[in-house]
Parts: C-alpha cells; structure tokens; sequence
C-alpha cells in the first residue's frame, strides 16, 4: 500500500488540468476584470484535452471590442477529476465592456424602447 499511494497521488494529480484563465482581448474590447459576460459555452474534450468534441462557437458581438476567457471552474475540474482526465469540460466566455453599445443590459434597456417606439407607431396608424 506504501508504494502504491505516492503513485495514485502522482497520477491524479496528473489527471487534474491547473485552474489557470486565458483572456484575449479583440478590438478596444475590456482589459483585466472590467467586462460584463455577453455570451458563453462549454468546450468538452476527450483525452487530457487532445481531442476536442465538437467547436464551441460563443456569440460575439458585431461592431464592438470584447475579450474572450476561457477558464476551468469546479465542475469542470470536478470532471476532470472523476474521469481522470479523459473527458473534460472548459468554459469559454464573451465579456464586452461595461456600459458599451454590447453591453447586455443597454441592448436589453434598447430593445424595450424600440418595442414601445413601434407599438406607439401602431396605435397611430390605426387612428389615421
């Protein structure tokens, strides 16, 4: 049991991808922590992540900068973990800038507008 421990360490250990976070940066999108999530998927690969299963493919915005980050949060290394590093699971995110033309909650705020433009448009339209 003595020699058989320090190996089963050795390879879990192994088996577990770091919780390390890449982002890059498109355009004038936010630096650092600064953005607000726009669009997000999960990548999943086979074999320590040899073999990626399918393209993820996040929306990202038309005419706006924005960052991308990919990240491993606990279930993905929980995952990982469990199956030893033959299937696994990464998140890939699209972050645009807070208060931007992209930004979720302004084109949320937009939207609403433009609906209550037409719907008064309407209404006048049937009163001529």
């Amino acid at each position: 049991m003595r020699k058989i421990l320090p190996l089963l360490i050795i390879l879990f250990s192994l088996s577990l991808n770091s919780c390390y976070v890449n982002r890059t940066t498109v355009a004038d999108g936010p630096v650092g922590k600064s953005g607000v999530r726009y669009s997000h998927t999960k990548q999943m690969y086979l074999f320590w992540g040899l073999l990626p299963i399918g393209q993820a493919q996040p929306r990202a915005p038309q005419g706006c900068g924005y960052q991308v980050k990919t990240a491993f949060n606990f279930v993905d290394i929980l995952i990982n973990g469990i199956t030893g590093g033959i299937f696994g699971t990464r998140n890939i995110k699209i972050l645009v800038n807070k208060g931007g033309p992209c930004d979720p909650a302004i084109l949320k705020i937009e939207r609403k507008e433009n609906k209550e433009i037409r719907e008064l448009e309407k209404r006048d339209h049937r009163g001529n």
